[in-house]
């Protein structure tokens, strides 16, 4: 079982390198948290986490930013 968790663990590692490399560079800068946004297409230059839905269309609902989310 353990093994499992570590192939998976390492498998999504390198499949989100990129991701993760940028995730650090964006948290050194004080960009801890995640905001949630009024979902919308993705920006095509920006790196972004996107949801596909199931009939294919992509949106992006969250944003990284350096201040704590307020409670609605």
């Amino acid at each position: 079982m353990l093994e499992g968790t570590l192939l998976f663990m390492w498998l999504f590692s390198i499949a989100e390198r990129e991701f993760l490399d940028e995730k650090l560079k964006w948290n050194a800068q004080g960009y801890n948290y995640w905001d949630q946004i009024e979902c919308r297409a993705p920006d095509p230059n920006a790196k972004s986490i996107v949801i596909t839905t199931p009939i294919g269309n992509k949106y992006v609902c969250f944003k990284q930013t350096n201040m704590k989310p307020t409670q609605n």
